[in-house]
């Protein structure tokens, strides 16, 4: 599995290390929040002086924030680094409980909807859109019917849009015992599918179209005849670039910069090996399920697509996945709970 690092580390030499200036922001962020100030007032603060997330754009949210205060990574990790203390840290969290608590929020689990056992996990097969939970009416629940779980987009403009699968949450719950229980009896399926080699971004490509022109020196496009003088602006490969003033050693260090800032930008972290390891660790000596267990969905399960004709595959924790079919739900969904 991939993703962007989180803001407060960089890669050197290969290695995960602290980024001191974007260490700053996250201090600050801990330290402001435990000093009593909102999420939604730090994100604020933060647009109002320019300063950039982890995807180089100022663009903050109490949501954003909220999820750099519950990263555990930042207490030190085999691969991370330690950037905040424990002791701020667990007051943090404390703080954070706390509200929740006073605005009747109940407990809470991170990366995960704060009310619904499975709210942002179960996706549809057939458009890729996050499901959402039905709440069946009193009259419906007289007559058997359950909560359910179906596509956002099933219905848009009042007409069904999307023809994704339904599922309630026992049939969920049912999907998932299934699937670890055949994780725990055929260890190969651990390892994950092959995943299509890295690409790089089209920005990156034309960076680096214009340092192969300014080292070279080629002042003609072989296409179309234009010089530098004529045109500033050449195409190679259907990559249109700018090449004006960009043969001198200057300017190429400034490319050499922008190529290395730009592979940085989108770099992703690839640790499924690790990712493998921990499940071979919450699975070894594991017998079979004969109920759900949450402790370990939580470890082991990152996703949850539902297609249509009673079929789901659960994604595991380090890429890899297993289909599942269910039995069919005998109460159908009412036009009503479809709205």
């Amino acid at each position: 599995m991939q993703w962007h690092m989180p803001v407060g580390y960089k890669v050197v030499n290969g290695k995960i290390t602290i980024y001191e200036e974007h260490q700053k922001i996250v201090e600050e962020i801990f330290h402001d929040y435990d000093n009593g100030i909102s999420t939604t007032r730090i994100a604020k603060s933060l647009k109002a002086k320019g300063i950039c997330n982890a995807h180089d754009r100022v663009a903050w949210t109490h949501v954003s924030i909220g999820k750099i205060l519950e990263n555990h990574n930042y207490l030190g990790t085999e691969y991370y680094p330690q950037l905040i203390d424990r002791e701020l840290f667990d007051r943090v969290q404390k703080r954070r409980e706390q509200i929740r608590i006073d605005k009747g929020r109940g407990s809470h689990r991170p990366g995960r909807d704060e009310r619904i056992l499975f709210g942002g996990v179960i996706t549809c097969g057939e458009c890729g859109e996050v499901c959402s939970h039905i709440q069946p009416r009193s009259r419906e629940k007289k007559r058997g019917g359950a909560a359910k779980w179906k596509c956002k987009n099933y219905i848009y403009q009042n007409h069904v849009s999307c023809t994704g699968g339904l599922i309630t949450d026992e049939q969920v719950k049912a999907v998932c015992v299934s699937a670890i229980n055949q994780m725990i009896q055929d260890k190969t399926r651990m390892p994950p599918p092959v995943t299509a080699k890295e690409t790089v971004s089209m920005e990156y490509r034309k960076i680096e179209r214009r340092l192969e022109l300014a080292k070279s020196g080629q002042k003609q496009n072989a296409a179309t005849g234009k010089t530098r003088q004529e045109s500033d602006d050449i195409e190679h490969n259907h990559i249109r670039v700018n090449t004006r003033q960009e043969n001198n050693p200057a300017d190429i260090m400034t490319l050499i910069y922008e190529r290395a800032q730009e592979r940085y930008r989108t770099l992703k972290i690839n640790d499924t090996d690790y990712r493998t390891r921990k499940m071979q660790e919450v699975l070894s000596d594991r017998n079979e399920l004969t109920e759900f267990d949450e402790e370990l969905y939580r470890k082991l399960v990152t996703r949850i697509v539902v297609y249509k004709n009673n079929t789901a595959k659960v994604v595991f924790l380090n890429g890899s996945s297993i289909k599942v079919e269910y039995q069919p739900d005998n109460h159908k969904i009412t036009e009503k709970e479809q709205k």
